[in-house]
């Protein structure tokens, strides 16, 4: 931490900066600096703030390479790291932080958990064995792995289609997280709320719960971890609009694209700008010609395994009738996808099915009163803070 502390310390001081400004931003009282400057104790989400405030260029290098730095002296700091690592998907980092940790004994469980997180990361194991992996830490007495575990369960019983049973493990998961300390475990509880909305939004948009999946997108959206997780918020925001604003629909599939491209990933840009597509294409519906024109320009689709529901239900469409129409409602409600089910729902209006049952085959959702809705704001410790050197006062 020394070396830390003495490149943060002399960072502040060449820029004139007041520690008093600091401890504001960190919402610590000034003790708390004076005592940081002197032997250089700090907590890690201290840090991850003070990167985002005087680094904001690049502040996640910064907190990598202090990552690098910590030593085993402090669990709990090297715990954080291993979280900060696997949650902006810096597998490098992660897997530095496994081999440099592997050994110690006061770690020995932190790094099998996180050896498996990475590894499912990297495709080296399934969605299955994910899940039985995470069974086992599931039986953990230490709290942040239980949770953790049962988060990534529920990770893959999402892909798996599983819907109901992400729901139904949320309860226990939301109750958990809620009970975490909002001082001594607040990086991690940010974490972890993050981490649950990232699971539950798009959960909450195939169970067609369009309100519960937009308030999640938008705790993902605020958290401002990664311009690929902002992208993807953004375009679950974009298919809550889908068929009720299309206008503004297109505008958030625009925004999620332009988020992605800052990846500079290839395959994500590419799912991506297909989903904007898929978007625009969803809009002719009606016209059988101008949406094949739209498919026919669609980069590779790489839902390789499971295939994309948008992509799908948009080939029904391309098919047209009536019976294509409604075999596809009834095979999307049998995956207990109730959104695409009820998109093709709305349409069959025109086809002379009498109101009553439209309504009835539109109507399935997922909407339970004691779901924990965390504030959209609650995460701030990723948060922008590229003004600071432009709005602080001497």
């Amino acid at each position: 931490m020394e070396a830390i502390r003495r490149e943060l310390c002399d960072f502040i001081e060449d820029h004139d900066i007041k520690y008093s400004q600091i401890a504001k931003e960190l919402r610590v009282d000034k003790s708390s600096m004076t005592k940081f400057k002197k032997d250089g104790t700090i907590g890690f989400r201290a840090l991850v703030v003070m990167a985002h405030l005087l680094f904001p260029k690049d502040p996640d290098s910064k907190i990598s390479n202090w990552c690098l730095q910590l030593d085993d002296t402090s669990k709990e700091m090297v715990k954080q790291a291993f979280e900060y690592a696997a949650i902006t998907r810096n597998t490098k980092l992660l897997e530095h932080l496994i081999n440099e940790h592997k050994g110690k004994s006061h770690l020995k469980s932190y790094v099998s958990m996180y050896r498996t997180i990475l590894n499912y990361m990297d495709m080296k194991i399934s969605i299955k064995e994910m899940i039985q992996e995470m069974n086992e830490f599931k039986a953990s007495k230490d709290k942040e792995l239980h949770i953790l575990a049962g988060i990534y369960k529920c990770y893959g019983n999402y892909s798996l289609g599983e819907y109901f049973l992400v729901i139904s493990d949320a309860m226990e998961i939301g109750g958990s997280i809620n009970k975490m300390n909002d001082k001594r475990e607040l990086f991690i509880k940010e974490c972890y709320i993050h981490r649950f909305a990232e699971m539950i939004a798009p959960t909450y948009l195939k169970l067609n719960n369009l309100k519960g999946a937009a308030h999640y997108a938008n705790i993902i959206l605020q958290a401002n971890i990664s311009p690929k997780l902002k992208a993807d918020a953004t375009y679950l925001l974009g298919m809550t609009k889908l068929l009720h604003n299309p206008d503004e629909s297109i505008k958030y599939f625009e925004k999620s694209y332009s988020l992605m491209r800052l990846t500079g990933v290839d395959y994500l840009i590419n799912d991506s700008y297909n989903n904007l597509v898929m978007a625009k294409a969803y809009q002719y519906r009606s016209d059988t010609q101008k949406l094949s024109e739209y498919l026919e320009t669609l980069e590779e689709v790489v839902y390789l395994e499971e295939g994309d529901s948008f992509y799908e239900c948009l080939k029904i469409y391309e098919k047209g009738g009536v019976d294509n129409l409604l075999e596809g409602h009834r095979k999307f409600l049998y995956k207990s996808n109730f959104f695409i089910s009820a998109l093709i729902a709305s349409d069959l209006l025109s086809t002379g099915i009498h109101p009553y049952l439209l309504e009835t085959l539109s109507s399935y959702k997922h909407n339970k009163k004691e779901m924990f809705y965390f504030e959209e704001d609650f995460i701030e410790c990723f948060s922008d803070r590229s003004d600071f050197f432009s709005s602080r006062t001497a």
